[in-house]
């Protein structure tokens, strides 16, 4: 799957962050890039993954089905 410039700098940036190979799929509006958190995560490592994932139009985190896994989505226009 292609994806745009935009979305391969955040993929990149995530995985710089967290360490971890994230995925790209896509979602209604556009693409979802996910990825898990390290177990251990300290302070310094998550704000290295909240920088980015700020530039994405909209990210969360969750540890609903165990590890915990970062998420962004982005509009990407057809």
């Amino acid at each position: 799957m292609e994806i745009s410039v935009r979305a391969a700098a955040l993929r990149s940036a995530i995985e710089q962050a967290t360490g971890e190979i994230a995925v790209a799929q896509p979602v209604g509006t556009g693409l979802r890039i996910s990825a898990p958190v390290p177990v251990g995560c300290g302070p310094e490592r998550w704000a290295d993954i909240l920088n980015a994932v700020a530039g994405a139009d909209r990210w969360g985190a969750t540890d609903a089905a165990g590890p915990t896994q970062i998420w962004v989505e982005i509009q990407e226009d057809s």
